[in-house]
């Protein structure tokens, strides 16, 4: 039997069960960190912390930002988002996949962008085996831009 998960926006009495998995996954230092990152992410339409629960544990997390695009509509980016469940964690992000697309058809997105960290090769192989790239543009582990040096301080006339 497919394990089912609770995708609902994370909520204010869930900041401190939600801290485990945003410091194993995400990062995330310190539970005051991840306090005011929460409170960040609260106070912006634009953006969200969507949680995946189980059982009565949080299984998963993602963070999203609705940002501008060169279209004139809107591009959904997916910041972060990790996965703390033994058996079967594809289940998991493939049921926090599913809420992303969502909130990008109702945020009139025309593209889903997932520029998470670069040791997300996992996400990369799990969506291009559900065709993720009949959904939108797929941008995992994407390497900064580097800038040639002899470009830089250089001013007009010189």
């Amino acid at each position: 039997m497919a394990a089912v998960y609770r995708v609902a926006p994370l909520k204010a009495g869930e900041i401190e069960a939600a801290f485990p998995l945003a410091y194993a996954c995400l990062g995330t230092p310190d539970l005051e960190t991840w306090r005011e990152t929460v409170r960040r992410f609260a106070d912006h339409d634009e953006s969200g912390l969507v949680a995946a629960e189980r059982d009565g544990y949080i299984r998963g997390l993602l963070a999203y930002s609705v940002l501008p695009s060169v279209s004139g509509r809107q591009v959904l980016v997916v910041q972060s988002l990790g996965v703390l469940e033994l058996l079967f964690p594809e289940r998991a992000a493939l049921a926090l996949v599913d809420a992303v697309k969502a909130i990008a058809r109702t945020s009139n997105c025309d593209e889903i962008v997932f520029a998470v960290a670069q040791d997300s090769g996992w996400l990369s192989t799990l969506l291009s085996d559900h065709a993720w790239q009949d959904a939108g543009r797929l941008m995992v582990g994407h390497q900064p831009v580097m800038v040639d040096n002899r470009y830089h301080g250089h001013r007009r006339g010189a």
